[in-house]
């Protein structure tokens, strides 16, 4: 009795538990509700494929036990599919602990690129835009040492129009274009969870040319995973390139 209630249970429960995250995402990208029940959504699944993985392991196991093929083919079938989400959860735990706590990032530490346009967009509940430099730049530099200020020997307006190109290669959506402050602001909307993040590009003149600096900022959430300075890196790599 217990052995079939146990695999009742691990049938029934497999489907929606691989079903948690997808709904989590596609709930909050058609605004049913805010990210942070979705994070909620997300956070028990995983714990609860761990149980049910778990338990589904035993199952395999006794039904190896006791030569009961069905028992044993339920338990190794959940098992497998749950490793889906378990696995997943844990990479992206991983990956959180493994970098620093931050959800933006810039090319110069010490003069931030200022945004203007986009500051009447990001809404009331966005990150805010203050950037402590004493504790964030040691954090930024420690962990992303190659965003650094791009050197390049084109002119101004060379440089300008060739970073309003390559923003928008990247797929950047350019909100604002001021060539005499010489600044650039974009949003970049993440693929899977559709988050919009916010770019400035500051072009100056120097002797030798211009100079290139770049700030990407992530909307909501207290760590971007990487993903701003990913986009940063991208963004200095191609312009380097052509």
């Amino acid at each position: 009795m217990v052995v079939n209630a146990i695999t009742k249970f691990c049938k029934f429960a497999v489907i929606p538990l691989l079903l948690g995250f997808p709904i989590a995402i596609i709930a909050y990208r058609l605004d049913i509700w805010s990210m942070g029940i979705s994070f909620q959504i997300i956070k028990y699944t995983g714990f609860i494929s761990i149980a049910v993985l778990l338990l589904a392991l035993g199952l395999a196991v006794f039904g190896l036990v006791k030569k009961q093929k069905p028992v044993t083919i339920t338990g190794a079938v959940v098992a497998i599919l749950l490793a889906i989400p378990v696995v997943g959860l844990s990479m992206q735990a991983a990956k959180a602990k493994s970098l620093p706590f931050l959800h933006q990032v810039t090319t110069d530490t010490v003069n931030l690129p200022e945004f203007e346009l986009i500051v009447g967009l990001r809404g009331e509940n966005s990150n805010p835009l203050d950037y402590d430099s004493e504790k964030l730049a040691p954090l930024q530099q420690a962990a992303y040492p190659e965003l650094q200020t791009i050197h390049s020997d084109l002119n101004m307006i060379q440089a300008f129009n060739k970073a309003v190109n390559v923003a928008s290669n990247l797929g950047w959506e350019i909100v604002a274009k001021d060539y005499k402050k010489g600044k650039i602001e974009a949003v970049d909307t993440t693929a899977l969870w559709a988050f919009k993040d916010d770019i400035v590009i500051r072009v100056q003149t120097t002797d030798t040319g211009s100079k290139i600096d770049l700030r990407s900022i992530s909307r909501i959430g207290g760590s971007d995973l990487g993903a701003n300075a990913a986009r940063v890196s991208k963004f200095i790599t191609d312009f380097n390139a052509n």
